[in-house]
């Protein structure tokens, strides 16, 4: 498959692979602001689970140096870039960023497991036109591809990818879908460079505070269930409640409540497009003592009902 930068709308098509390997889509947006969405899902039968499948070369020529974003939901894929060499995994744990006026790269699919790739394509005029120059050469330098070309690896926090993966909707279209995801991606953006401002700050010395309210952070994220309440995390991490609520705040921009709730709603939302994990349960494991609950909270953050994201899916 050869992609060019002129056709870069692209409705839900098929997969070009071998009906012996697996079926799947391919799907593609030119958003508001000149950026480009990219969505794939593979999913590989189970005779050839294991392999290795040499599946795609792109070439693309641009008329302006871009930065590429490459985001795996669940999956594999072993990228190869032809012109220096250069070899990386992308999966959930890992996600790329090029740096790049030309592409030219090979990709093989693993197959132990089902595809779901996003990719993201901006313009560094569109960067700098968005966030300046100097934000602009702070988040090349913290993605460590200042140069051109150059490829980073980088493991981003569930949080923030969570935006890219559910930037392209599956229950909107036309220019309603554009202006969703149009505003997911910006959403990304504005987590990476928070994020990769938090990780440079992470190199100059921190109070005991701070590093016991990032511990908070990390494990609140990693827990299912109900969020315990502030009291009680004050109490755990031995830290004045007050001190909590406020140094949550200066560090992550929203309360600790709000902030959580966010994020897992955000999972929740990728769970159910992904997956068919019963509804009941996965209120069960965001804390929500009923169904209902739930039900309503994810319609308060994203406009529509969880049960109606979940027929579109089908």
């Amino acid at each position: 498959m050869e992609l060019d930068h002129s056709g870069q709308n692209v409705e839900k098509s098929p997969h070009k692979i071998p009906k012996e390997i697996g079926y799947g889509w391919f799907q593609a947006m030119h958003l508001p602001l000149n950026m480009v969405v990219r969505k794939s899902h593979i999913q590989f039968r189970h005779e050839v689970a294991g392999r290795l499948f040499p599946a795609l070369t792109a070439v693309e020529q641009f008329t302006e140096p871009v930065l590429c974003v490459q985001s795996a939901r669940k999956g594999r894929v072993i990228l190869s870039v032809n012109r220096n060499g250069d070899e990386c995994i992308i999966d959930h744990n890992n996600c790329a960023f090029h740096h790049i006026a030309f592409r030219d790269h090979a990709t093989k699919l693993d197959t132990s497991e089902n595809l779901e790739i996003v990719s993201l394509l901006i313009g560094d005029s569109v960067l700098i036109e968005l966030l300046g120059n100097e934000c602009v050469s702070t988040l090349f330098s913290g993605l460590q591809v200042t140069s051109i070309p150059a490829l980073s690896i980088k493991k981003i926090p569930l949080h923030i990818n969570v935006l890219l993966h559910s930037s392209i909707p599956d229950h909107l279209t036309g220019n309603i879908a554009k202006l969703y995801a149009q505003a997911k991606v910006l959403e990304y953006l504005c987590a990476i460079i928070a994020y990769l401002g938090y990780a440079s700050e992470r190199q100059s010395p921190e109070s005991e505070q701070q590093k016991k309210i990032r511990q908070i952070h990390n494990d609140l994220l990693q827990l299912e269930g109900k969020v315990p309440a502030l009291n009680e995390l004050a109490k755990q991490y031995d830290l004045p409640l007050r001190l909590l609520k406020e140094g949550f705040m200066k560090i992550y921009g929203k309360s600790l409540f709000s902030y959580i709730s966010e994020v897992r709603l955000n999972e929740a939302h990728s769970t159910l497009s992904g997956t068919s994990v019963p509804m009941k349960i996965i209120a069960k494991n965001l804390g929500y003592s009923h169904v209902n609950h739930f039900i309503s909270a994810f319609g308060k953050q994203f406009g529509y009902s969880p049960g109606s994201l979940r027929k579109k899916m089908r």
